[in-house]
This record gives C-alpha cells, structure tokens and sequence, in this order.
C-alpha cells in the first residue's frame, strides 16, 4: 500500500510540474486540517445509493489550494436495495475536494485524506441531500 502511495505522488508530483525538473513535494506535517471543505454533491437519481470511504490524495499549494486531487482508493457499498457498481461518487468527492482550502505555507507539499460518505434516509425536501460527509483526519500519516 505504501508502494502505491508513493506511486501516486509521484504521478502527482509529474503533473504539477510545468517542466520535467519538478520535484516531488514533501509531505504535509502530521493533524494537518482544512480550513474550508464542500460536501460531494451527487445528482439526485444518484443519493441514498452507496455509502463508503475514498482514500483522495493530493498536492496543497503555497496558498493553501488542492491541486490534482486523486483517488487513490474506494470503498463504496450498497445502501438499501441498490446494487452494480456507484456511478459519479469518485467524480463527485474528486470535484468536492479540490475546492477545499488549507492554511498558507512556505511551500507545496502532498497529502491524503479519507473522505466518509455516509447515507441517510430519504428527505422529503426534494434537491436536497440529507447524506453525511465527513473529512476524516489520517492518523500517523501524512
């Protein structure tokens, strides 16, 4: 597993990069938190469907931006009577991360985060999502 987390940050760091020298960046320091996050948001024929957790990697910029957020894992289940596989929850949990924002910082450096996705009951406030997210510190990592 670690293998393949150093994999992916080197693929990040790649692709961050404007020129092939770029080097991949350091890790973020143990308890680093957002200090603004947006919930996945999920079309409405798809709520309710999956609960689970993403495992997202990704680089934070000097000001405190998500840059090239991936997913590095998924463990996504069936809720209720769905089944197949989910359809558009990496996609939204990618697009939500990557509007998250960290404090400032001398420099760039790359981090993990697992995103927990929880489903509920059904609301009757028709376009609203009464699922629970929940960004989840990683513990002893960075």
């Amino acid at each position: 597993m670690k293998t393949v987390s150093d994999l992916i940050f080197l693929l990040l760091g790649i692709t961050l990069g404007a020129c092939s020298a770029a080097e991949l960046p350091p890790a973020c320091s143990a308890g680093l938190a957002p200090t603004s996050t947006v919930a996945p948001t999920l079309p409405l024929r798809l709520h309710n469907e999956f609960s689970g957790v993403a495992q997202v990697a990704f680089v934070i910029s000097p000001s405190g931006q998500v840059q090239s957020p991936a997913i590095i894992s998924a463990d996504w289940r069936p809720v209720g009577r769905s089944s197949g596989q989910p359809v558009g929850y990496n996609e939204a949990v990618i697009a939500a991360v990557a509007q998250w924002r960290y404090p400032h910082r001398r420099q760039a450096c790359r981090h993990q985060v697992p995103v927990e996705f929880q489903a509920g009951s059904v609301s009757a406030t028709a376009g609203r999502s009464n699922n629970s997210f929940k960004p989840m510190p990683l513990r002893g990592t960075a």
